[in-house]
């Protein structure tokens, strides 16, 4: 027979690994006793279909920030990949093959993103910071930086609903079960974790670094693209001002969620709440009637705190491996020698 103190262990592990389920329940809890409404269904409905968007996107930058890489560009890949969908060339075609469209577009942005940053000794900050200025051009030459209104069949993917359920919160889930399983179950997301965590190590040991790098980029590209379509379907068009500054919510989300910007250690399960705690906090200031300007300094202020405390925390996350070294190529990152590259066979 189970001790008393033991039926608490599967809730206490389970809030040790996913610190922010307590916040986002003290955070509805308050909330929904702050503000008259907020409580309500139709409330917590209109927060997940919100928060779906920002869920897609910022599972692809998950994989991109746990192989210690960065992407700036994810907003305006999502601009770009929306002014694809509404382009004269697939304008009036079916909606799944406008889908694909959208979808191949997104893969080949990352594939750029991902074959610049693994090929050369450019940080991904700087090629990614390029990369935002090209998409952004693209998709404003495409749409002309007008309002373009989308058709009826190309909507349905952000407004209809199935079995109750609306449709960018299914695609959302999609995505994060899809994302969980591949980082957790599969050799390619073993293999993002030890790229992210000793690079050098991951070298010696064998393991394809340069593809893992540019899968990861080309995950993050598609998933920017689906978000992009459940974005644009809610609102009917494509509006100029898609993407922008959305970088730094989904970096905001993946690294509050417990994803390290040192590399190596993420959790898909940490951005979806991550996503959703930002999505509240986003709809209480609404209720509350604040600037939605309140928002940015909150974001800032979360996203400078959470990269402070992973920089206490992962400061020398390698120590275990005993002598290090440094890459030139990666900066003064903390890389281990032969001991991490035995460690890392293991994963092949």
């Amino acid at each position: 027979m189970r001790t008393p103190s033991r039926l608490y262990d599967g809730p206490r592990a389970l809030v040790r690994r996913q610190p922010l389920l307590p916040v986002l329940a003290v955070l509805l809890i308050v909330l929904s006793v702050s503000y008259d409404g907020f409580a309500g269904t139709a409330n917590f409905r209109n927060i997940a279909v919100q928060a779906s968007p920002l869920t897609i996107a910022a599972v692809g930058a998950t994989y991109v920030v746990i192989t210690s890489g960065i992407d700036l560009s994810v907003g305006s890949m999502l601009f770009l990949a929306a002014a694809v969908e509404s382009s004269d060339a697939l304008i009036g075609r079916p909606a799944g093959v406008v889908f694909l469209a959208v979808a191949a577009a997104g893969v080949c942005m990352g594939l750029l993103n991902g074959a610049a940053v693994a090929t050369s000794r450019v940080p991904a900050l700087i090629v990614t910071l390029a990369t935002l200025q090209v998409f952004r051009g693209a998709g404003g030459h495409i749409t002309g930086q007008q309002n373009i209104n989308l058709p009826a069949n190309l909507r349905d993917i952000g407004t209809s609903a199935v079995l109750g359920v609306p449709a960018p919160v299914w695609l959302a889930a999609a995505a994060a079960l899809g994302g969980g399983w591949v980082f957790s179950r599969t050799l390619f997301g073993r293999y993002l974790q030890a790229v992210g965590s000793h690079r050098d190590a991951a070298v010696n040991a064998g393991l394809p670094v340069k593809w893992v790098t540019v899968g990861a980029y080309a995950l993050a590209g598609l998933l920017a693209a689906l978000a992009s379509l459940t974005q644009t379907g809610r609102l009917g068009a494509v509006q100029p001002s898609i993407g922008q500054g959305y970088e730094l919510t989904v970096i905001t989300a993946v690294v509050l969620g417990g994803t390290s910007l040192f590399g190596g250690r993420g959790s898909i399960t940490g951005t979806v709440l991550g996503a959703l705690v930002l999505t509240t906090a986003q709809t209480g200031l609404v209720f509350s009637g604040a600037s939605p300007y309140v928002f940015d300094i909150v974001r800032g202020a979360v996203l400078l705190v959470a990269v402070l405390a992973a920089a206490v925390r992962w400061r020398n996350p390698v120590r275990l491996f005993g002598p290090t070294r440094t890459s030139p190529s990666d900066g003064p990152r903390t890389v281990p020698a032969e001991a991490g590259a035995t460690k890392l066979k293991e994963l092949r």
